[in-house]
């Protein structure tokens, strides 16, 4: 099992030194977009967004406030176990151990898996296209662009953004069955 994750690991060094390249050692003009457009994805997923978008659907339609508890569960649910996935595994983000200098935006915290934004991100869109399928596309979009942002940006290995967009889904779903139980 170590061995089969030393491989990984060995394999998202190789792809991360690869995109950095890319992405932060190249001169060419549509690098500088990719990494602009990018930075706004994962400005756009630090959270802040969240709340407000949720208050206006919520007093804007015919959801109830069973839903608002739904929203408000899955989303204490899924920080609790980020953080304490996160703290208790310790995985350094990829500039740091592949010492890469040249990161556009300060990471909210230490360590990398699983990725926190990817996590909120697919527990928003899960939970939103759920009330309000005519925006399933464009959230699960919203969601993906999210996570690649962060591996593009140096911040999140792959396997971290994998498991952060489970993660949130996971959650999503868990949360609206518990609502459902309890309430």
């Amino acid at each position: 099992m170590i061995a089969a994750i030393e491989k990984i690991q060995i394999i998202e060094d190789i792809l991360m030194q690869n995109i950095s390249g890319f992405i932060f050692n190249n001169k060419l003009k549509r690098t500088n977009w990719i990494r602009n457009f990018f930075i706004v994805f994962t400005r756009l997923g630090d959270g802040f967004l969240y709340p407000i978008i949720i208050f206006v659907m919520l007093i804007n339609s015919k959801l109830s406030l069973k839903e608002f508890f739904v929203f408000a569960a899955a989303f204490s649910i899924e920080r609790i176990f980020y953080f304490t996935i996160k703290n208790s595994i310790r995985r350094l983000r990829p500039f740091e151990r592949l010492k890469i200098n040249n990161i556009p935006i300060l990471p909210p915290d230490r360590y990398s898996f699983p990725s926190g934004h990817t996590s909120a991100a697919f527990l928003f869109a899960t939970l939103i296209s759920i009330y309000f399928p005519i925006f399933t596309f464009i959230l699960f979009l919203y969601a993906i662009l999210v996570g690649i942002s962060r591996i593009i940006l140096n911040l999140h290995y792959p396997t971290d953004v994998l498991i952060g967009s489970q993660l949130g889904f996971s959650i999503a779903m868990i949360s609206i069955e518990l609502i459902n139980i309890i309430l």
